[in-house]
This record gives structure tokens, C-alpha cells and sequence, in this order.
């Protein structure tokens, strides 16, 4: 996996953690089955699909004060 890849998977992941309780909302909005939602939010899947990362991370992206890549620790380079 490269590492923009790995970035926007962790970018992913620390948004869904920070907006547990909203997990089936979220799967509504995205399309992504929220089983899918729950593994890839709890690390379940070690490499899930980039259509299921990238719904995920425009969801997070389009809210106000919405995640960016250049977010936190995992920087884009």
C-alpha cells in the first residue's frame, strides 16, 4: 500500500472513531454497508476498497470543518 493510500485510510479511520454513534447515518449518506463501516472503523480490514475509503473520506471531507488529507499525523507527501 502506498503511502497517500495509507494516509487517507488512517485520515478515515480516526474520523469514524471520533464520530461513533453516527456510524449508521454515515452509511446511509455513503452507501457503504455499514458492516464494511464498522470493520474498516475498528481495523477489521487491513485493506479495504478504495471505492469504499474514498466514500468515506469525500463524506468527511464535504462536512463543515470537514477532515483533509494534510489532517493530523499521516501527512499526504
Amino acid at each position: 500500500m502506498e503511502q497517500g493510500q495509507v494516509s487517507w485510510l488512517a485520515t478515515v479511520v480516526r474520523s469514524l472513531q471520533e464520530t461513533k454513534g453516527k456510524w449508521r447515518t454515515i452509511s446511509s449518506v455513503t452507501g457503504v454497508p455499514y458492516d464494511t463501516l464498522t470493520k474498516v472503523a475498528l481495523g477489521r480490514v487491513a485493506d479495504p476498497r478504495v471505492s469504499t475509503v474514498q466514500a468515506l473520506h469525500d463524506y468527511f471531507v464535504s462536512r463543515p470543518g470537514g477532515t483533509t488529507l494534510t489532517d493530523g499525523p499521516h501527512r499526504a507527501h
